[in-house]
């Protein structure tokens, strides 16, 4: 089973959405740099919890939020996350069949699964591993997230496992083995994990109790009973109002109060278009603020960037000049810049300049926002007017409807009578929205208690695997070998064509040396691939796997074919040997697994299905443009 897929991912524009669709097996994406590309796989890591993306100025010009829309565990979810505001906490809404449309589930933290109303505690949660610790902290999605995103700074990386920090190699090492199953201390936390969550939804059931409690003493019946209820009571409204119309003439009744209170009535409408009008404007303006404060954003980022990189170029003294090559006469004078020797008064205020700008963005910024919850705040008192404003409408609008034009004397009764029946239908559909309301989080709360009770029964499911048959750590490491290995051959290059993951370090070797040892960035490009992709291909195996079954790949041509620096990894077959894996995987996998891969190109014998974005195709030339 494909335990995640992404169906959509959607960027909420100002002027227009942008959406790009997903399906599963294998979806590539195409185009030159500067594109967009690789923002796609960075919006979507975003969604899922990283914990800021890069200042993409066409992105903070033009957008707002970005949506996901997901399945994990065969239940499907929207997560929308505000954009360049990264301590905001993200909405995740569940698809409702019966409604056919997405509803509210509940609103999550950017936090460490040690928070539970956290994001990553939600996915956690929801692969049956609460509360499990690796090297005394929270086992973390973004833990497990990353063996499904190999970026492009990463796929040439000589550091795996994080193997140059021992706090983060412990760590993704201890991750590998949670992956697997064959991480000692699962089962002891998997049960600890167990108690606390069973006394979570005891607690969670009795909140349930004393809202139903309410519901029942109050007689407002079930959601799918009101909503029938509504559409009767809508129903039979529409009905007296016919008939009215057909018993009055075309005669008028009319007196002073009458038409003061016609008038009254035409006032407050009109009033409610400029409120409505005025609604929209704030809207607006509160938007135009935002992407303000995303440039600001920006400007900070950019400063701070000039500074940190002045300061560690300065870190150094040259021999020769990095640019020409020429020699330059050593010095200790640190007034003076050490590749030419220029004095350094000049850069020095200009250093000064740049950090006073930087304190001036941060001065902006920090009003800016303090003035976009003011502007927020007068947009709700906007809306709450507005509510009122319609109901004295609708008050008055009865009182008219009561009293009425064009009464015929003969049918009078008759009409007081239908003008009574409609005052109390009225009355009862404001009672009826009232209780949709405590329906609606009712039903909430129903569903946040399922899927508590579907959390449990995984974790109960994972104690139970790990009771009668818990892998055996060498069995893992031979089929990953065994995937590894195949994976090589496949990708043509002979110098690579054995190979073999370490049984305690987890690091691949090739002809018995370590994949970091060969000096050539091309083959450790060729390696960290066929590292994950047999990671992946030997959890598709294992019914006990806690790996996604999802994995994102970022310009695999890296270091690869007519551009790579080494002659030997220019030779086009590699890469076309790397891109007919991808498809072979697709076909043997479809329904198991989910490949999303960005590339600058793709050879011509991919089929066209594959390729779901190609950018600078067909008047598309990037992810932001203002295509109609």
């Amino acid at each position: 089973m494909c335990k995640f897929y992404i169906n959509i991912l959607r960027l909420i524009g100002i002027r227009k959405n942008y959406e790009i669709y997903f399906n599963k097996g294998l979806n590539c994406i195409s185009g030159p740099t500067s594109t967009g590309k690789t923002s796609i796989l960075e919006m979507i890591d975003y969604a899922l919890g990283a914990k800021r993306h890069k200042a993409y100025i066409e992105i903070g010009n033009s957008c707002t939020d970005v949506e996901l829309e997901f399945v994990l565990l065969n239940e499907q979810y929207k997560i929308r996350r505000r954009l360049f505001d990264f301590t905001l906490p993200v909405k995740v809404e569940q698809w409702d069949s019966e409604e056919n449309k997405y509803k509210y589930l509940n609103t999550f933290d950017i936090d460490n699964p040690s928070n539970s109303n956290s994001l990553s505690a939600f996915f956690i949660d929801k692969l049956g591993l609460s509360n499990v610790k690796i090297g005394n902290q929270f086992l973390s999605f973004r833990d497990i997230f990353k063996y499904s995103y190999l970026k492009q700074t990463e796929i040439d990386t000589e550091n795996i496992m994080g193997e140059k920090d021992w706090a983060k190699n412990n760590k993704r090492k201890a991750t590998f083995e949670v992956i697997f199953n064959i991480y000692d201390d699962m089962l002891a936390e998997l049960k600890a994990s167990l108690k606390e969550k069973e006394a979570e939804l005891k607690e969670a059931k009795l909140r349930l109790e004393g809202v139903e409690e309410f519901i029942d003493n109050t007689e407002i019946g079930g959601i799918s009973q009101y909503r029938k209820q509504k559409r009767d009571l809508e129903n039979i409204i529409l009905g007296l109002n016919k008939e009215l119309e057909e018993i009055k003439s075309g005669a008028t009744y009319s007196n002073t109060h009458v038409e003061e209170l016609r008038k009254s009535v035409l006032l407050d409408k009109q009033m409610l278009d400029r409120g409505r009008a005025d609604e929209c404007e704030q809207e607006e303006y509160i938007k135009k603020l935002q992407l303000l404060l995303n440039q600001y954003q920006n400007d900070i980022n950019k400063c701070e960037m000039i500074l940190l990189g002045y300061k560690e170029i300065n870190k150094y003294e040259y021999i020769v000049c990095p640019n020409c090559l020429r020699p330059l006469s050593e010095h200790q004078d640190r007034t003076v810049c050490q590749i030419c020797g220029k004095e350094m008064s000049d850069s020095i205020s200009d250093l000064i300049k740049i950090k006073k700008d930087m304190q001036s963005y941060k001065r902006r910024f920090t009003e800016l926002s303090k003035h976009i919850q003011y502007e927020e705040e007068r947009k709700k008192t906007i809306q709450k007017d507005l509510k009122r404003l319609e109901k004295i409408i609708k008050e008055k609008e009865a009182e008219l409807n009561h009293l009425t034009e064009g009464y015929v004397n003969a049918h009078l009764e008759k009409i007081e009578s239908l003008n009574y029946e409609v005052g109390k239908a009225n009355r009862q559909l404001e009672e009826m929205d009232f209780s949709l309301k405590m329906l609606e989080e009712h039903e909430r709360l129903q569903k946040l208690l399922r899927g508590m009770e579907k959390d449990i029964e995984g974790i109960r499911k994972n104690i139970s695997i790990l009771k009668e048959e818990r892998s055996d750590k060498s069995d893992v490491i031979k089929m990953v070998t065994t995937e590894f290995n195949q994976l090589l051959k496949k990708f043509e290059f002979p110098k690579l064509d054995y190979g073999y993951i370490d049984e305690t370090s987890y690091l691949p070797y090739v002809r018995n040396r370590k994949y970091n040892d060969l000096g050539s960035l091309g083959g450790v490009t060729l390696i960290v691939l066929a590292y994950y992709l047999s990671i992946m291909k030997a959890a598709i195996s294992r019914k006990d796997s806690f790996y996604l079954m999802f994995l994102m790949i970022d310009s695999p041509r890296k270091n690869l074919g007519i551009d790579a620096s080494q002659e030997e990894f220019r030779d086009e077959k590699i890469f076309n040997s790397i891109v007919n894996t991808f498809m072979e995987m697709d076909k043997d996998y479809k329904e198991k697994i989910q490949l999303i891969v960005v590339n600058n190109g793709y050879p011509d014998f991919l089929p066209r299905e594959y390729i779901k974005v190609e950018f600078d195709a067909a008047g598309q030339k990037g992810l932001i443009d203002d295509i109609e």
